[in-house]
C-alpha cells in the first residue's frame, strides 16, 4: 500500500465524527426512537418551523430543547445537495432547491411547490430528518 493511500484520523476528521455521533446517540436519538415522541417533535416543528413570534412583555418563545438540538444537527451537512428554499413566485410560491456544492453552480429545483415559506421549511425538515434516521437504521414511518 502506498503512503498516499492511507488516510489519517486527522484527514478523515475522526474526532469530530466520533463526538458528533456520540452526541446524536446520547441527546437526540433517544427522543426519536419512539414513534409517538417523534411525532410530537414533528408536530412541534410543523406548528412553528421558523420559531414562534415574540409577544410584547414576554420572553422569546423557542423550540423545545430536543427540537433545537435536532434542528442544529440537521443543519450541519455538506454544501453539495444541501436543501435551500427558492421563492419561485414572490410571496406566493416556494420550492426546495439543492445546492451544487461549488461556487457558480446551478441550483437544482424540485417539482413540488409550497404556498408558504413555512411549508417549504417543514418539508426540508422532514427530508433531513428521514435521512438522519436512515443513518441509524430507523424508519421514519414506523
Amino acid at each position: 500500500m502506498d503512503n498516499k493511500d492511507k488516510t489519517s484520523a486527522l484527514q478523515s476528521d475522526y474526532a469530530f465524527s466520533a463526538v458528533d455521533d456520540y452526541n446524536a446517540r446520547m441527546y437526540i436519538l433517544p427522543h426519536l426512537i419512539n414513534k409517538e415522541d417523534r411525532d410530537e417533535i414533528i408536530a412541534e416543528h410543523r406548528l412553528h418551523p421558523c420559531g414562534a413570534a415574540t409577544q410584547p412583555g414576554k420572553p422569546a418563545p423557542n423550540h423545545s430543547k430536543v427540537l433545537g438540538r435536532l434542528i442544529d444537527k440537521l443543519r450541519v451537512v455538506g454544501q453539495r445537495h444541501k436543501h435551500t428554499i427558492v421563492e419561485t413566485i414572490p410571496w406566493q410560491e416556494y420550492t426546495i432547491g439543492y445546492l451544487p456544492g461549488y461556487r457558480g453552480g446551478v441550483i437544482e429545483l424540485s417539482e413540488i411547490k409550497y404556498a408558504t415559506r413555512e411549508d417549504a421549511e417543514h418539508a426540508i425538515f422532514l427530508q433531513r430528518l428521514e435521512a438522519f434516521l436512515d443513518q441509524y437504521g430507523i424508519d421514519i414511518n414506523s
